[in-house]
């Protein structure tokens, strides 16, 4: 059996805690944003040239500053930070001094702002304020995040304006609806002045700079059905079943190689920008949970099954193209595994473990020093040199240097906790992303949140992992030892899921210090009549595995694999926790390749947990998202 000190007292296992990353997390968020432009966000972080910088882009305040509203209440209840305060207040009085006019968040037209349009996205010459619809439909969220976690109706009324005008500029027809794309800015964007210069209809997936139709048309659904459940008004569930009906056409779905199209559009298959087919079927799960439409739910959770076949799952690695995973895919795939679970759809705890552990652990920068180690070997770049960093697309047909646009002040301190991308499952891109940024922090939140929860007096614990909330510590001591300790504060019934990795004999269960027998309910055993303030331990047997895996990415009919070929990994595991992923990848020229190194964990092979102070913090009110 495992060996190590169980206390559970002034001590705990110094293991993974999602409240620390989400401290991280807070940090790259606010350390984003430009007060010089109304803490507009900066789009990308460079880290392989010397000195890092970041740049704006085109879209980024109607496109992802949303993603950040959604973010800050999240990290803040998770973690009770209160980093960068100022920071996040300022933030918000910019964004709300953008919306006081109809409620929408614009893109301004601005001397100080000349990346508005044709920088990325839009027609070039076309300069004129715009609304990407999308992130109106997140800006409704995020104000309803912040009217949970604050109890201030102010919030309230800001998420009704925003409602308001997203109904009134739908196009309705028959039994659907959809929002032209008209060229302006980003895609399917309103402009301020001219309004709709045409309202024809979307016809095909691959429409506008991104090519994601569904992405563009269902995000603002994800707004409009939290809408609806927070207010009961059937005219925001009635234009979600719309926008739903619209999307779901079979022209907008299939896979490649699918042998009938048709069956494989009626299940959700896809290929092309996974992280916007991820995002939309994100958007279809929160129409149906809030329609309780059964059929929109059966739709999804095959359309997730056929996303997690793609990549390497147990890594949490989703490439689209190439070896590239976009960091919001990880993100995706969070949500979607804990979402489908909670609501009865399917049961993907193992999942979000595997993906957590490992995928969304990795698409986040966390590691100064390796920041810094990659920054200084890379080539020296004077401010606004006429080149950049690897992916830097502003020399590559999007106008060069514009003025106001760079930024080298403390770069690298302010990138700690912003997310990325990953090259295969060796490397952080050496940029990081911010519409990455919004949904990875988010993705924390998702995954903390779901590790305890509470009804009545009885208590669940779904994933092994650290958490200490008001009815019960969770403390995890993997991947040293397989064991977990909870301490009840009140409970009198306590389920807890035994992964599917622990061998089922291994199992020894205690309540305080006592062999206990628990019933056995599926994957789960439950501890019945407790008095409140036990201390239960469970113990399973953890080693290393080796797995070997093939990575195959999305749209590997359509474009290859990227390097010359399938990528192979031989893994070491220790339950769901990779420890390495080798062979180390070696640049063309044969020396070691030199972006950001990931599953550096040789410190995780330790049977004994290291300790710490166990924290205080325990979270209040919890956001339901």
């Amino acid at each position: 059996m495992p060996s190590g000190n169980p206390d559970h007292g002034t001590q705990t296992p110094d293991t993974l805690d999602l409240a620390d990353y989400g401290r991280l997390a807070i940090n790259g968020v606010l350390g984003s944003c430009d007060p010089d432009r109304g803490y507009e966000n900066y789009f990308l972080t460079f880290f392989d040239v010397n000195p890092a910088y970041m740049i704006h882009f085109g879209s980024q305040v109607s496109g992802v500053l949303p993603k950040y509203v959604e973010a800050m209440p999240l990290l803040r209840a998770m973690t009770g930070s209160s980093q960068d305060n100022d920071i996040e207040k300022a933030m918000l009085d910019s964004v709300l001094q953008n919306t006081a006019e109809d409620g929408l968040i614009y893109d301004r037209a601005s001397e100080d702002r000349p990346w508005n349009t044709g920088i990325g996205y839009g027609v070039t010459g076309w300069n004129e304020d715009y609304s990407n619809l999308a992130g109106d439909g997140r800006l409704l969220t995020g104000f309803l995040y912040y009217h949970q976690a604050t109890g201030d109706d102010a919030w309230k009324e800001h998420a009704r304006r925003t409602a308001e005008r997203m109904l009134e500029l739908a196009i309705v027809k028959d039994d659907y609806a959809y929002y032209p794309n008209v060229g302006l800015g980003n895609d399917f964007s309103y402009p301020r002045v001219s309004g709709w210069t045409h309202t024809d209809e979307p016809d095909r997936e691959f429409e506008g700079s991104e090519g994601m139709t569904k992405f563009y048309l269902l995000q603002p659904v994800r707004g409009l059905a939290r809408w609806y459940t927070a207010t009961g008004d059937e005219r925001f569930l009635d234009l979600s079943r719309r926008l739903v009906n619209f999307c779901l056409r079979p022209k907008f779905w299939g896979g490649l190689g699918d042998i009938e199209p048709l069956a494989g559009a009626e299940h959700g298959h896809f290929w092309g920008h996974y992280h916007g087919h991820a995002a939309a079927i994100r958007g279809l799960l929160d129409y149906a949970i809030a329609a309780d439409d059964y059929r929109v739910k059966q739709f999804v959770r095959d359309s997730y099954e056929y996303a997690r076949h793609h990549g390497i799952h147990r890594l949490g690695v989703f490439p689209a193209s190439g070896s590239n995973t976009e960091g919001c895919t990880v993100a995706d795939m969070v949500a979607l595994a804990v979402k489908l679970t909670e609501s009865g759809i399917g049961e993907y705890w193992e999942d979000v473990d595997q993906y957590v552990r490992n995928g969304l652990l990795a698409i986040q920068a966390t590691d100064l020093d390796e920041l810094k180690r990659v920054s200084e070997a890379g080539r020296e770049r004077p401010p606004d040199a006429p080149w950049g960093g690897d992916g830097d697309m502003r020399f590559n047909g999007y106008g060069g240097v514009l003025a106001g646009q760079e930024t080298t002040d403390r770069v690298l301190e302010r990138a700690i906790g912003q997310f990325g991308h990953l090259d295969g499952a060796r490397h952080l891109k050496p940029r990081l992303m911010h519409c990455c940024t919004g949904n990875g922090a988010q993705a924390l939140y998702h995954a903390w949140e779901a590790i305890t929860r509470r009804s009545g007096s009885t208590g669940e614990v779904n994933l092994w992992l650290n958490r200490r909330s008001p009815w019960l510590d969770v403390a995890s001591w993997l991947p040293h030892v397989g064991r977990l300790s909870l301490q009840n504060k009140g409970l009198e019934r306590i389920a807890v899921r035994i992964p599917a990795w622990a061998p089922l004999g291994s199992l020894r269960c205690t309540i305080d210090g006592q062999d206990a027998r628990p019933d056995r309910v599926g994957d789960r055993v439950l501890f019945s009549g407790l008095s409140g303030n036990e201390q239960l331990t469970l113990e399973v047997a953890v080693g290393v595995e080796r797995a070997s895996y093939t990575l195959a990415n999305l749209n590997q009919r359509a474009y290859g694999f990227g390097h010359g070929g399938a990528e192979e990994y031989d893994c070491e595991f220790k339950g769901n926790t990779v420890l390495s992923v080798g062979p180390d990848r070696v640049a063309p020229g044969g020396q070691d390749f030199g972006w950001y190194r990931l599953f550096q964990r040789e410190h995780l092979r330790a049977d004994d947990a290291p300790m710490k102070e166990t924290p205080a913090y325990v979270h209040g009110q919890i956001v339901n998202w």
